[in-house]
């Protein structure tokens, strides 16, 4: 590490220094899990947060556009979406521009989309009503290898949000990427960023978003390992990502339009999208920390020192170099107040834009 480097780096971490707690049901963790990088949201699903679709119908829209659709500020893309700007998307050997798969929106036929009487190869990762987490498939032709046929077919009615998508990761806790071997090809073998989302078995936490630089055969042990997946779904990882948090875009490559999103409400935006009054579970809090205006005022002066390095260096130089050694500092050891604020300063680093 250069003296300079150093120097801004210590300058930074003079100002993480205070404590306190409250009660979380969405956040974002940025740190390295198993020696590996991720960007994870984590929503316990305790009647204060939910996690929606929110799709561009046969059209397009971004994240950013697709998670103000359903009045929220957090979101991530999904796959295999198909908008005008993808000349490669064909079905039939015609070229497409809807989605080319399977989602599930308010719970009502107008809104599944046009496949869903067949998921085929995918499975609808979904939530019903009480904003249960499970998979559902229905494959009516039955055609495909490898891979299960109508698991949960009767629930398929139950269903209020969801989307699908291939390779499962976990049934069960169980590893069953090789059920879908014939499937996959060596874009998902080789080792690159890897997006998800998956529940824990007692469906009280959902996890989603990206693992740094690992195969798809791998991400399936990585994830009940580290975040305690019971059934977990692969989404896209290529030039179609894109996530918001808080208002904030964090991640958004080449192609900015894209065709559905999950999207994380509170407790009033999914009573005001649904029309349901949810019942609260009986799960417990999450602990976190509860920022005190004096708190926020030395987030901005962290900002600020950032804010100035770029300004005298450039952003290229130094924005990878402190997210990798602040990320580093992420660990389960730290006090909540120290880790709330390394986070806050890890959102900075990454944010691109506000919306």
């Amino acid at each position: 590490m250069s003296k300079k480097l150093f120097f801004f780096l210590l300058v930074i971490c003079t100002f993480l220094l205070f404590s306190s707690e409250t009660y979380a049901y969405k956040e974002l963790m940025i740190e390295n899990r198993g020696s590996t990088p991720i960007r994870v949201i984590k929503v316990v699903l305790d009647w204060e947060h939910f996690v929606v679709a929110s799709p561009a119908e046969n059209g397009w829209a971004t994240v950013e556009e697709l998670a103000k659709k359903v009045w929220w500020d957090t979101a991530i893309n999904w796959a295999f979406f198909c908008p005008d700007d993808y000349s490669s998307c064909k079905l039939n050997g015609k070229r497409v521009t809807h989605t080319v798969s399977e989602r599930v929106y308010l719970g009502n036929g107008s809104d599944w989309s046009m496949y869903w009487w067949d998921t085929s190869i995918r499975m609808i990762f979904w939530f019903d009503k009480q904003w249960t987490p499970l998979f559902v498939q229905k494959s009516s032709w039955e055609a495909d290898i490898g891979l299960w046929s109508n698991l949960n077919k009767d629930k398929l009615d139950d269903l209020y949000f969801g989307i699908g998508n291939w390779p499962v990761l976990l049934l069960e806790g169980e590893d069953v990427v090789q059920a879908s071997s014939l499937y996959i090809d060596s874009k998902l073998t080789g080792r690159a960023n890897r997006n998800f989302i998956c529940s824990t078995q007692d469906n009280s936490t959902v996890y989603m978003w990206v693992v740094w630089g690992m195969s798809v055969r791998t991400l399936p042990k990585f994830l009940k390992e580290q975040f305690w997946c019971y059934n977990a779904l692969f989404l896209d990882a290529w030039a179609s990502t894109a996530m918001v948090y808080d208002w904030k875009t964090l991640d958004r490559w080449s192609r900015k339009r894209v065709m559905d999103a999950f999207v994380v409400l509170d407790r009033d935006e999914y009573i005001k999208l649904t029309g349901i009054t949810p019942e609260e579970k009986n799960i417990s809090k999450v602990q976190w920390y509860n920022p005190t205006q004096d708190d926020l005022n030395r987030l901005k002066n962290v900002e600020n020192v950032i804010d100035l390095i770029y300004k005298k260096y450039g952003k290229s130089k130094y924005r990878w170099p402190f997210i990798r050694i602040i990320r580093d500092m992420v660990n389960d050891d730290l006090p909540a107040d120290k880790k709330w604020l390394y986070n806050q300063v890890l959102i900075y680093l990454f944010t691109i834009d506000s919306f």
